[in-house]
């Protein structure tokens, strides 16, 4: 519900400063038609989400109890993790203006479960192949601190300090960032070093230009340099556009701060920026970087079967983990065929103290 007032205000508000006559042609017959999507993608949401409980009800639990020992490890985590864990997922990854109740009550909470056994899907996945493979590797300590990396993207000051307020001092030790940005398609994205490796992070919509960029991505166009037996690649518009925006940014700056193609490299966005890390993965695994892991949170659908089916094979051994949250739409959009899904969905059914489920 939040998601879904915020979306419609954003629709019925007065024209913010800047939207000059043209824009609104372009914009708000887009943003009227995404409007009726979240609708749509509500009315998707409930027979889906009925259906994950009863598999959860009837499998045995994917997400082992924790034990006296791992509860005392769990117990010896940063303050950080633990207060993390006891808030909905999503609170770690929206902007402050978005939270509802939930997140501003940090109370101590319980830390949440940890995985103490492999999950059907990594069962699947030939032994020696596990180390790298998404449904054998996800972890949520880890997730957290991509959560943090992604909401510090919404960040407009202090960043390329590391003084981006909560983010920031949740994850330290991030040094030499810069910022990559297009304000015209409200396209933003940093990258940084951080323990050893490099992190990219985008940035989710905003702004009245990201809303459009959002509803434009319904239009399904070819994607350059990418087809799956013959069959192009589609993908949405405004999520390609955005990514092109700033793509050359992006390597030149990892350049600039000594992220070269063989040092590890990974990938997060929230929503929009979900899409464009999507894009990223593909893109710069394609360029012979070093791409390791990838972390998404409420990210849209990217593109069509074909982009899916590239995306996957491409990044076979790359783990890539989108986690979604109950109650969500945007992740139910755009509309499904011809729209699908990439990498290994992580879905949490409530807060993290209710653990998660590795979906198929």
């Amino acid at each position: 519900q939040a998601f879904l007032s915020v979306r419609l205000k954003s629709i019925a508000s007065p024209a913010p400063e800047g939207l000059t006559p043209s824009m609104a042609v372009r914009v708000v017959p887009r943003l009227a038609a995404f409007a009726l999507a979240f609708l749509a993608a509500r009315a998707e949401m409930q027979p889906q989400q009925q259906q994950q409980q009863k598999q959860q009800q009837d499998q045995q639990p994917i997400v082992a109890n924790v034990s006296n020992t791992l509860k005392s490890k769990v117990g010896q985590l940063q303050q950080a993790t633990v207060v993390a864990s006891s808030r909905p997922f999503w609170c770690s990854v929206l902007p402050s203006s978005l939270w509802g109740s939930s997140c501003l009550d940090s109370g101590s909470g319980t830390p949440s479960p940890s995985s103490g056994q492999l999950t059907a899907q990594c069962l699947q996945v030939p032994a020696e192949k596990r180390a790298t493979a998404a449904a054998c590797t996800y972890s949520e300590t880890e997730a957290i601190e991509f959560a943090y990396l992604s909401s510090a993207a919404f960040c407009k000051q202090g960043l390329q300090a590391w003084q981006c307020g909560t983010p920031c001092q949740h994850v330290p030790g991030m040094h030499d960032v810069r910022n990559i940005d297009d304000g015209e398609l409200d396209a933003h994205a940093y990258v940084g070093r951080l323990q050893g490796q490099c992190v990219l992070a985008f940035r989710g919509t905003d702004n009245l230009n990201g809303w459009a960029q959002d509803a434009e991505s319904s239009d399904l166009v070819d994607m350059p340099s990418c087809d799956f037996e013959n069959t192009a690649c589609r993908v949405g518009r405004g999520f390609l556009e955005n990514y092109q925006a700033i793509a050359v940014g992006i390597k030149h700056e990892l350049d600039a701060i000594g992220c070269s193609k063989s040092v590890p490299l990974a990938v997060t966005g929230h929503s929009l920026g979900g899409a464009m890390a999507a894009l990223a993965l593909f893109d710069l695994n394609r360029l012979g970087y070093n791409v390791t892991k990838g972390y998404t949170f409420g990210q849209p659908r990217v593109g069509d079967i074909a982009f899916t089916l590239a995306f996957n094979k491409a990044l076979e051994y790359v783990p890539v983990h989108r986690v979604t949250k109950a109650n969500d739409p945007v992740v139910y959009l755009p509309a499904k065929n011809p729209f699908h899904h990439v990498g290994i969905e992580v879905y949490y059914a409530g807060d993290t103290t209710d653990g998660y489920h590795v979906c198929d």
